[in-house]
């Protein structure tokens, strides 16, 4: 079975993302300056083959998809498994806010890692759960594709974590810069099952 060119992307910034504000999976929609951000990242992207696009269906990922594919044309698909990390009762807050309100809950929560769960929220693993599944499945359905994942920053997040096998604890750092594209090959074919190596982290768009 033929490998797959896999690209991650984060979709453009919201005026809640201005403010600092946490999206979670509300829907939040695009500026106008947002759509002139993702011109700039073009000429990056126009450098891979790229067959097919898979979005989020958050407006927020899917109007920056539909944006790119203005320039790559090529077939494009929705995926709510896509969607960024639900943060329940936070969403809408920051994350200055929460440390205000909440310090000992939120510090618990980060002492977590992978457990990592916002009041009424999912947990960062539920997330890396559905995010393998949506790409597991994509590449099953187009073996061979280099298929381009407009997603959120949640989701490559977990994804970078899981592949560099890191405890999402806070003295790691952030591995993941928000508006660089990020390349990974899969595997379907391995005998141990899917196979994910990752080629290149924070490309800058």
């Amino acid at each position: 079975m033929k490998k797959n060119h896999i690209g991650l992307i984060r979709h453009a910034p919201t005026g809640w993302n201005t403010a600092k504000r946490i999206q979670g999976q509300h829907d939040v929609s695009l500026p106008q300056s947002s759509f002139e951000e993702i011109e700039k990242w073009i000429p990056q992207l126009k450098k891979y083959p790229w067959t097919r696009i898979v979005t989020s269906d958050l407006s927020r990922a899917y109007l920056t998809a539909l944006k790119i594919n203005k320039h790559l044309d090529i077939p494009i698909e929705l995926d709510d498994r896509l969607r960024e990390q639900d943060w329940g009762l936070w969403t809408g807050d920051s994350i200055k806010d929460i440390r205000k309100k909440d310090p000992e809950q939120i510090t618990y929560q980060e002492s977590t890692g992978w457990n990592f769960t916002p009041p009424l929220g999912e947990s960062r693993n539920a997330v890396l759960t559905r995010t393998l599944s949506a790409i597991h499945e994509a590449t099953k359905r187009w073996p061979g594709e280099d298929i381009l994942f407009v997603t959120h920053y949640g989701n490559i997040a977990t994804i970078a974590n899981h592949l560099l096998d890191k405890k999402f604890l806070p003295e790691e750092g952030k591995l993941v810069d928000k508006r660089a594209l990020h390349r990974v090959k899969v595997d379907n074919s391995h005998p141990q099952g899917t196979k994910y190596s990752l080629i290149a982290l924070n490309e800058k768009l």
